[in-house]
């Protein structure tokens, strides 16, 4: 079985770390063949795709040409685009192959005006209606995909990332170089909400002067976020570490890890803090938090913008003698995924 896989590019996130682990399941464990095509070739992880897959690069002027190109020259049996938005290459796919997009995130985002958001509807149900079948990566995306006529109910499946394997604990042993802290792990990005992590901090250190938290990652709102940090006085609180090719030793020695998104699919993150057993406190956003923890069983799951309950859970935490039980991980096991994934490609044959 020959399978394509379609990106953006090779930078360090969510989308292209569980793809990466898919990739190497499937060439590990299945008789596949994989070749990758990307927009651009660039980005932290380049190296390590170029180590398990061809890559074929999309020329600036005549991309969707240059696709036809390298769909008739590679002759997949499936093609498989890792964002949505890129399946608008799927419209120059001869339709003897199978086509697939993962759909990581809402159709309709918060930071989206109303007309915008009917936009990327209508065009996300054009798009979609040209694929054989669409996986979102939660229970959540998939009831919302559905309820929007986004796509019919027989063309969508649930399969939730591969995100866990071994090769986790075992980097989770190491050491770090911080103590009694908390952390957040992604990109730099108005959709990670770190304006409204700052606040949330802000409101802490009023009770604990010397609370700090750690942000494993890089992306645009670097420096802005770095001046709202010095000019809220935090710079001792919260520190910038940038992007680390381990992030889990991080994850595994906090004292929980934080998410404040405005908006998710099912955040990468939460999965690894549970699988290593890192307490929980997140935003209840669009979608992922609520259904990890079991509506916040789990986890603490606080209402979306609720700054001040949020800096109180972590004031709290320390407090508590016995800790929510992690949320179950097993479907995001890489052998889980993989298989699933797998079989989904075989039944479309």
């Amino acid at each position: 079985m020959h399978i394509v896989f379609v990106f953006e590019d090779f930078c360090l996130g969510g989308v292209e770390r569980v793809t990466e682990q898919l990739i190497t399941g499937l060439l590990e464990g299945y008789n596949c063949r994989v070749s990758i095509i990307c927009e651009r070739k660039s980005g932290e992880l380049t190296s390590r795709f170029d180590k398990l897959a061809p890559i074929y690069a999309l020329s600036d002027k005549n991309a969707f040409i240059t696709f036809r190109r390298l769909a008739d020259e590679l002759n997949p049996d499936v093609i498989l685009f890792t964002k949505g938005g890129l399946s608008k290459y799927g419209l120059f796919v001869p339709k003897k192959i199978k086509k697939i997009a993962v759909q990581h995130v809402p159709i309709n985002l918060p930071q989206e005006n109303y007309f915008k958001n009917i936009i990327r509807r209508l065009g996300a149900t054009f798009l979609y209606s040209q694929l054989d079948k669409v996986v979102c990566v939660s229970k959540g995306i998939l009831t919302n995909l559905i309820a929007l006529n986004v796509v019919k109910k027989s063309q969508a499946v649930c399969i939730y990332n591969p995100v866990l394997d071994k090769s986790i604990e075992r980097q989770a042993i190491e050491n770090v170089d911080f103590d009694d802290y908390f952390v957040c792990v992604g990109r730099l990005h108005h959709q990670k909400g770190y304006d409204l992590l700052i606040e949330t901090i802000y409101e802490a250190k009023k009770t604990i002067n010397d609370i700090k938290v750690v942000i494993v990652g890089d992306g645009p709102e670097h420096d802005n976020l770095k001046e709202k940090i010095r000019s809220k006085k935090l710079s001792d609180n919260i520190i910038l570490h940038g992007s680390q090719s381990n992030p889990y030793k991080y994850i595994a020695n906090a004292n929980a890890i934080l998410l404040t998104s405005r908006w998710e699919g099912l955040p990468t993150v939460l999965v690894e803090a549970a699988f290593l057993k890192t307490p929980i406190i997140a935003f209840d956003c669009n979608y992922g938090p609520r259904e990890l923890t079991n509506n916040g069983e789990n986890g603490h799951l606080i209402d979306f913008m609720d700054i001040g309950n949020f800096a109180n859970a972590i004031l709290e935490l320390n407090k508590q003698q016995k800790l929510p039980i992690s949320p179950n991980v097993e479907p995001f096991l890489l052998s889980v995924a993989t298989d699933s994934y797998y079989k989904l490609f075989k039944s479309l044959l």
